[in-house]
């Protein structure tokens, strides 16, 4: 139905059938039969012929006025649909700490492509600072805060996704082979596993009575991989720091134990940073809702 009011507007404007069925990549008979079904569909005479012109009847003129313009907004509609279809094209390019990818943005991405699978991602594990400059989407940092931490200024737009306290903890074949570390300035003599990009060297922090301070640690162990900290802890290769929620289960069931419970540690955040843009592509806009949201309700999930 839609393709024959089409067809009638395209004769109106013309006047004829043949150049309005050239224009709309029909046969002139294929066009005369559709005018013929409408108007016996609609139960008036739309167009008066001759052998020289085609003009509307009065129906017919009335119909033109009216369709015309919602003709416009139907392609106005068809449009919106087809940027929509190639702005869903494309590729994502996402820089992640490897804690954030493998615990939450590999279950994102896949749940994103069940349902747009005409999307393409790139993802770049690296928990160091990258060069938005570069062809990066969206960059997913982790670090420590605490109050009166600063960030560096930045142009970038900065989104929290998550933020968990730090637990210092050791296993207990360590804590009786070693002893437990009582104060932080203890952790000097002790075996310490650290991510430098997440606690910003080989310095932890701790508070306790309003006041902070900053402990050079023994360095031991150092690598930027949370779960791998977490791995040599769990075998008693020494004192780890690191986000809570990544040590749920092992805290629990008492395979690691956590220490200095006198003192407050500094928090983990996990951030998304993107560039500010005039207009962001839709594949980006609508990945970025869909990050943020799953990123929370996974979370919550696991809790």
């Amino acid at each position: 139905m839609l393709d024959k009011m089409v067809y009638f507007l395209n004769v109106v404007r013309t006047g004829s059938f043949s150049d309005a069925a050239r224009l709309y990549g029909i046969s002139p008979s294929a066009g005369s039969r559709w005018i013929i079904e409408l108007e016996e569909k609609l139960g008036v005479s739309l167009l008066k012929r001759s052998t020289r012109k085609v003009v509307a009847t009065e129906p017919g003129q009335h119909l033109y006025n009216r369709f015309n313009s919602v003709n416009a907004e139907i392609e106005d509609i068809f449009s919106e649909l087809q940027r929509f279809g190639q702005e869903e094209r494309g590729t994502i390019v996402i820089a992640s700490t490897p804690l954030y990818a493998k615990r939450f943005l590999s279950r994102i991405v896949g749940e994103y492509l069940l349902a747009h699978p005409q999307v393409n991602f790139r993802v770049i594990e690296t928990a160091y600072e990258v060069d938005m400059v570069e062809k990066v989407d969206f960059v997913i940092r982790a670090k420590a805060i605490y109050d009166g931490f600063q960030e560096k200024d930045s142009l970038l737009i900065r989104r929290s996704l998550l933020r968990y306290p730090l637990v210092a903890c050791c296993s207990p074949e360590y804590a009786s082979r070693y002893g437990m570390p009582t104060v932080p300035e203890d952790l000097g003599r002790h075996n310490c596993l650290f991510a430098s990009t997440l606690v910003g060297g080989n310095k932890w922090v701790f508070h306790e009575g309003g006041e902070y301070s900053a402990v050079n640690i023994a360095q031991t162990v150092e690598v930027e991989d949370s779960e791998f900290i977490k791995e040599v802890a769990l075998k008693g290769g020494g004192v780890a720091y690191l986000p809570h929620n990544i040590l749920r289960s092992e805290l629990a069931d008492g395979r690691l134990v956590a220490i200095l419970g006198d003192y407050l540690d500094a928090e983990f955040e996990l951030n998304l940073y993107y560039r500010q843009r005039r207009q962001m592509p839709l594949s980006c806009t609508n990945f970025k809702d869909f990050l943020i949201r799953r990123t929370r309700e996974i979370d919550e999930e696991e809790s």
